[in-house]
């Protein structure tokens, strides 16, 4: 593959000779790093790299030589490490809603939410186009403007959430994933849906290394514990049944009802309360997890996407999302690498 290199203009200058290219993107990392030959040197600072068409590629932070290796090290943040080093903050004074977005101004007493909380809705595209151009990124990302299909219902951000985490998990409550591509000197940006692979296609213990664990009796009874002290204090039930499904009318009961209490006394409302009830019970029901790593040639994984497992001993088996994804290019030889059950 063609490793271009462009100046801090995002001018073309020239292909990178002998390279090698590591990316790493999803949980916990979003950078990559460029060893070449010190007689190559050929970058400066806020130089970027990148290969066309794909996800892969750049701006360079740093960069260090070691003499006795014979080698020059650019060291960055990758497209996905651009929204990992901004912060998406509370509303802020006098943001209203557009022609493509909606914003929830105010709670269901009327207090306003400026400073407080970013709630907002619309078709997923217009709302990445809206938070592009809200985190001042707009000179290098583009979103599609294609209806993606996938609607945003008045998503709440945790407070100054990094915007890579924010927007991942905004997507993720919608059943979507973050599309990035480079293209014709900018990043395409888009929303798609979640690829569920565990229905078709499961990893075997035979062929990789797995570790599954499976939960039998998870937490089926929330108590949430809002504002107030004693008898005054906000409490709502949560329940789930079965299946999982949240309602506050409890079918599980007896020696099945698992029970387990939520402070969260900074919600303001009973609303927010419940929303957030809702989503602490879902992560309590949904903990069985699968942990591995494994290579593949297939550039068909994204991050969000759903696999399966399976160990064929015991028979026990599982599903996780893929989490990270790294990538290993030199020259024409790609390895690309994906890990799942991290958080």
């Amino acid at each position: 593959m063609d490793l271009i290199y462009m100046n801090s203009q995002k001018e073309d200058v020239g292909i990178l000779q002998d390279y090698s290219f590591d990316l790493a993107f999803g949980a916990d990392e979003n950078d990559f790093e460029c060893k070449i030959p010190r007689n190559n040197h050929c970058c400066e600072g806020g130089y970027f790299l990148y290969i066309e068409g794909t996800e892969y590629g750049g701006i360079i932070d740093d960069i260090a030589v070691d003499t006795e290796a014979e080698e020059v090290t650019y060291h960055g943040r990758t497209w996905h490490g651009f929204l990992d080093s901004k912060c998406i903050v509370p509303l802020l004074e006098g943001e209203q809603s557009t022609a493509d977005v909606t914003l929830k101004l105010t709670d269901s007493g009327g207090e306003s939410y400026v400073d407080k909380y970013l709630i907002i809705s619309g078709e997923a595209n217009k709302v990445l186009a809206w938070l592009i151009n809200r985190l001042d990124l707009g000179s290098l990302f583009s979103v599609s403007e294609d209806d993606s299909g996938i609607n945003i219902t008045e998503y709440r951000f945790d407070r100054y959430v990094m915007a890579y985490d924010g927007i991942a998990k905004m997507l993720a409550v919608s059943g979507a994933k973050l599309k990035l591509n480079y293209h014709e000197g900018i990043v395409a940006m888009n929303a798609e849906a979640i690829v569920d692979y565990s229905q078709d296609e499961q990893f075997d213990s035979d062929l990789i290394s797995l570790k599954i664990r499976n939960y039998y009796s998870p937490v089926n009874h929330l108590i949430c514990l809002g504002q107030g002290e004693l008898s005054e204090r906000e409490v709502i039930h949560l329940y789930t049944d079965e299946s999982g499904n949240i309602s506050k009318n409890q079918t599980i009961t007896g020696i099945k009802e698992v029970v387990e209490t939520y402070d969260y006394s900074m919600a303001s409302t009973a609303e927010e309360l419940e929303l957030n009830g809702i989503k602490k019970l879902k992560e309590l029901w949904n903990q069985d997890s699968i942990e591995t790593d494994f290579d593949s040639n297939s550039n068909s994984f994204d991050i969000g996407d759903v696999v399966g497992a399976v160990d064929q001993i015991t028979g026990m088996q599982g599903t996780a999302t893929i989490s990270k994804k790294i990538v290993t290019i030199n020259g024409y030889e790609t390895l690309i690498t994906y890990k799942v059950g991290e958080k």
